[in-house]
């Protein structure tokens, strides 16, 4: 790859900006080099090559690691850019010749780890054993920021006010109410807000407090938060002791709980958790394959 500035060739190669952004994903040479198959002489000679190429240096290496300069982060994005129109364009030739080859990378949070993904891509790896998937796990908005850096193609998030990515809802996933077996709630078929909001209330933390705190505010209730927890095996076992009753999603929850009743209340809520890009319409082959596979297998769960 060549590039002109100022009547001067910039001389920079795909396998040079592959190692930068490892780098700062890894945050080590040495794990860089692992990941790449390369040596550590190799990638050092990649970034020197490449800083040379820049004219300025990229990468700093001190006690804690390799970290990305300010003039780096600068330049990250154009080169995320750069790599992901690279595989498009391999995919899109792969896909003329007839091949079903190619990397879709995808981000994915916890509950939908553990009980989607099993077979999504157990279902994927049978209809194109020669496409990579690469996981990678993290929170709702890191996804998100992950889309708009350019360093997955596709990631699964709950739908939100305040989203800059294109989204496709998959499933509505009910609240929960969780409560001891003996609780004076218990023989209550389907509980009021109102009657929840009188017992000490454990809140959930991060994605699942938002649609909990608005169904509160939308019926003027201030409930009795005792705690506000994210764990949500800590959020059961402190259930079961008497401490408090909660609220979570149905997708979040173990199939069994000892001495726990986990019922819906009169007030149906829900989240609904969906799977998004920067724009469908521009995904690489492989990921569009992963997304139609993904919407005919959610869609019928």
């Amino acid at each position: 790859m060549k590039l002109m500035k100022g009547g001067k060739g910039m001389n920079m190669t795909i396998i040079q900006m592959e190692v930068f952004v490892k780098i700062v994903e890894t945050k080590s040479f040495t794990k860089a080099g692992e990941d790449l198959g390369m040596t550590q002489s190799a990638v050092s000679h990649a970034i020197s090559s490449l800083e040379s190429a820049m004219g300025f240096q990229l990468i700093i290496r001190n006690r804690s690691g390799a970290v990305i300069t300010t003039n780096g982060e600068k330049m990250l994005a154009h080169i995320r850019n750069i790599l992901r129109h690279t595989e498009l364009m391999k995919q899109d030739a792969k896909s003329i010749m007839g091949l079903q080859k190619g990397k879709v990378r995808v981000g994915s949070f916890e509950s939908v780890m553990i009980n989607w993904m099993p077979d999504i891509i157990g279902q994927f790896q049978q209809q194109f054993p020669d496409i990579e998937v690469e996981l990678i796990e993290g929170d709702y908005q890191d996804i998100i920021q992950w889309l708009l850096d350019g360093r997955l193609d596709l990631g699964f998030i709950l739908e939100t006010e305040r989203m800059n990515v294109e989204f496709q809802p998959l499933k509505d996933d009910h609240l929960s109410l969780l409560i001891p077996c003996d609780h004076p709630l218990s023989k209550e078929r389907e509980p009021s807000i109102e009657q929840v909001a009188s017992y000490p209330f454990i809140m959930p933390k991060k994605g699942c407090d938002e649609q909990v705190r608005r169904m509160f505010k939308a019926e003027d209730l201030d409930p009795d938060v005792r705690f506000v927890i994210k764990d949500v095996h800590s959020i059961i076992a402190m259930v079961k002791s008497g401490i408090g009753i909660s609220i979570m999603p149905e997708l979040t929850l173990p199939k069994h709980m000892d001495m726990i009743k986990a019922t819906r209340i009169c007030k149906e809520v829900y989240r609904t958790i969906g799977i998004a890009a920067p724009a469908f319409k521009r995904l690489s082959p492989a990921a569009g394959k992963f997304f139609e596979l993904t919407k005919a297998l959610v869609g019928n769960t």
